[in-house]
């Protein structure tokens, strides 16, 4: 059996195969398409080598013809493999519209939330950085912003615009503060640092987080209303994941208490201070309200997880403050409110 014989009997296995995958395996076409175009270039072969494909024949006189037309044959018959299989490995369109894209995974980080430390009405709040997602959180770096110190900061500069920077003290204190995690596991909160909110009854505050698993904007504020203290969180992810997903929910997660009332950003500092300066620790037959926190005598910071109602009976739900002391984001049902 000469070389072209071997040609042409390798074309017809080929071409049996095409046949066969199309009969067995339907949904594989790019499989059956593939054998067949091998077929076909190895008969167009045989038939160039020992001149027996009489009605091919024709393009056998020049070689170079002919090397182009196998050339040319074959790259048509790859290509509409290559066209198939990205058919079948693409979503198909429902109703002439692609399938809704399946949520992101739960992202993994570092987030601000706090409480007025050593009782409910105290002028100096605790802020704590929290963990949140269902793995450990690298390489946090954390802006925390007052807005209200800020919208003070702003109102000054936009009244003198030959200075490039806010006198020191203008706003009553610091209005930032730079935080960096190296890592945070849902074992408990990295740490906490402490802060004087202009008024403790109306907070505002920014956080710009970024970690391994992304870029996050949270934003926090608190509110008394009829007494008690009141907040909203909502953590979103970055603009550049937005615009790479203009079609998925920005929002990691959500909390707001049903009570909650926004109030405007501070425009100058408080004529008289706001809150009482407490003892930060642990005070004997006192009855806390939460949220409150205080300093055990280990120096660790604890939180109220529950009070007593006259009942007999222990409160332990109290809205948004449940972040103090539970953990979220373990699964995507997490994902939004607790």
């Amino acid at each position: 059996m000469s070389f072209g014989d071997r040609l042409g009997l390798a074309g017809l296995v080929m071409a049996l195969v095409a046949i066969a995958v199309s009969i067995l395996w339907p949904s594989k076409k790019w499989i059956g398409w593939l054998s067949l175009s091998v077929a076909v270039i190895l008969m167009l072969s045989w038939g160039w080598t020992e001149g027996k494909s009489y009605a091919l024949g024709w393009y056998r006189s020049d070689p170079i013809i002919s090397t182009f037309v196998i050339f040319l044959c074959g790259g048509l018959l790859v290509s509409g493999t290559w066209v198939m299989l990205l058919k079948e490995s693409t979503p198909e369109r429902v109703n002439g519209t692609s399938p809704p894209p399946s949520p992101p995974a739960t992202p993994s980080l570092v987030f601000v939330f706090g409480a007025p430390l050593g009782d409910n009405d105290s002028a100096s709040w605790v802020m704590m950085l929290r963990h949140y997602g269902p793995g450990t959180a690298y390489n946090c770096d954390i802006g925390f912003f007052d807005d209200d110190r800020k919208n003070i900061e702003h109102q000054w500069l936009v009244e003198h615009p030959d200075s490039p920077f806010p006198p020191p003290g203008l706003a009553g204190g610091e209005s930032q503060k730079h935080i960096q995690v190296a890592e945070a596991g849902l074992e408990g909160a990295p740490g906490n640092f402490i802060w004087n909110p202009l008024n403790p009854n109306s907070q505002h505050y920014a956080v710009s987080i970024s970690c391994r698993d992304g870029v996050f904007a949270e934003k926090w504020e608190v509110t008394r209303v009829d007494g008690i203290l009141r907040s909203t969180i909502t953590i979103e992810h970055g603009p550049q994941w937005i615009k790479k997903n203009p079609s998925l929910d920005p929002v990691v997660f959500r909390c707001e208490d049903p009570e909650f009332i926004r109030t405007s950003l501070a425009t100058e500092l408080p004529k008289s201070g706001t809150g009482k300066v407490v003892h930060p620790g642990w005070k004997p037959k006192h009855r806390f309200e939460v949220p409150a926190a205080i300093i055990d005598p280990n120096g660790n910071v604890q939180v109220l997880s529950g009070v007593k109602l006259p009942d007999g009976s222990t409160l332990t739900d109290f809205g948004c403050w449940n972040i103090l002391t539970r953990h979220f984001g373990d699964n995507q049902d997490q994902a939004r409110q607790p």
